[in-house]
């Protein structure tokens, strides 16, 4: 194979594992076909790829279009995974290296009467907050990932790792430094809310988050946005429940709706393997009018870059580069609610 066909052979292996398929029908350069199960493409891949990168030779002739071939497949479902970690508060912008990381956010004549400001990371890992004054758009400081992604090539070519395993290794440590990115970003954003617009409680208090939805619904529909843990503390009351809220604690273990507001679920993953570093804090709520728009923006610029490191062992490392940054745009009608025991 070249590497126009083990593209394609890579597009079908990441199509199968996404659909869930046991067998794929793979089409070759020459026309022909062939029904492969996964792990025979799997195999396929790991084959052709030793032939043509396995060799020291081989790979430096071959490493800038395996590099090129990596790249595409991190790049492309970053944006997605991100997205699905904070919902519907995020968007998530992909530009071109030469290209200037600038957000629209929407503008509402309610919002004239509340104060507007807007949370900038920095490379060093600090927040800059500032004042938006009728801008209608925002340019995104950009910072760089150049030390979460690394991996031995070996361990894909020697069959310890498969493909997937091997990209994952790649995405997950550039989605971890962004998704603390954000996390630092809507914490310096908390802190210049008003004090009506944010409430702390041991465990879940209804008046104390009603206060706080009462707040929000002065500029629309409250939706609520949290993660799991969180939803499963919500409830009308500890002494007395409704039949609906009974109901739906029996079916999917919390409400999807909490007097008029809706509750969206933010997807919870971990960053290690042991299961004790959570991506998203579950003791925190953050609670925005319906259809007032992505409050966090979140730029990937331009296209992940990879060079190969050799180690002493004169084993091959493939390290990764890839340009980020991340902003808040904020309204005083954004309101949070904490339950400390959730930490």
């Amino acid at each position: 194979m070249d590497f126009a066909e083990i593209k394609s052979l890579v597009k079908a292996l990441d199509s199968a594992r996404a659909k869930g398929a046991t067998t794929y029908n793979f089409s070759r350069a020459d026309g022909t076909s062939e029904s492969l199960s996964v792990d025979a493409m799997e195999g396929t891949l790991r084959k052709e790829l030793f032939e043509l990168c396995g060799t020291r030779s081989g790979f430096e002739a071959h490493k800038y279009e395996l590099f090129a071939l990596i790249a595409s497949e991190i790049d492309t479902p970053m944006a997605r995974e991100i997205g699905n970690v904070f919902g519907d508060i995020c968007e998530v912008g992909t530009f071109a290296a030469n290209e200037a990381p600038v957000f629209k956010y929407k503008k509402d004549p309610r919002h004239l009467r509340a104060r507007r400001f807007a949370v900038l990371g920095s490379s060093a890992g600090s927040y800059e907050v500032f004042k938006l004054d009728g801008e209608s758009s925002i340019q995104v400081k950009m910072s760089a990932i150049t030390d979460a992604c690394q991996i031995a090539l070996n361990d894909f070519l020697t069959g310890r790792v498969d493909w997937n395993e091997m990209l994952e290794a790649f995405r997950q440590g550039m989605e971890d430094r962004i998704i603390d990115a954000v996390n630092g970003c809507m914490a310096a954003a908390e802190k210049n809310l008003p004090a009506a617009n944010k409430a702390s409680t041991t465990n879940f208090d209804p008046s104390a988050f009603e206060k706080i939805l009462a707040v929000v619904s002065a500029y629309g529909t409250p939706v609520v946005s949290c993660t799991e843990a969180f939803a499963r503390t919500i409830t009308e009351g500890y002494q007395w429940a409704s039949e609906a809220e009974k109901l739906a604690r029996r079916n999917v273990g919390y409400v999807a709706n909490y007097k008029g507001a809706k509750i969206a679920i933010m997807p919870q993953t971990f960053k290690d393997a042991d299961n004790s570093v959570k991506a998203v804090d579950d003791s925190k709520a953050y609670i925005f009018p319906m259809g007032a728009g992505p409050m966090i923006h979140i730029a990937l610029q331009g296209d992940t870059q990879l060079r190969d490191v050799q180690n002493e062992d004169w084993s091959t490392e493939i390290q990764g580069f890839r340009r980020f940054g991340v902003a808040a745009t904020i309204f005083n009608q954004m309101g949070t609610y904490e339950i400390t025991s959730l930490k």
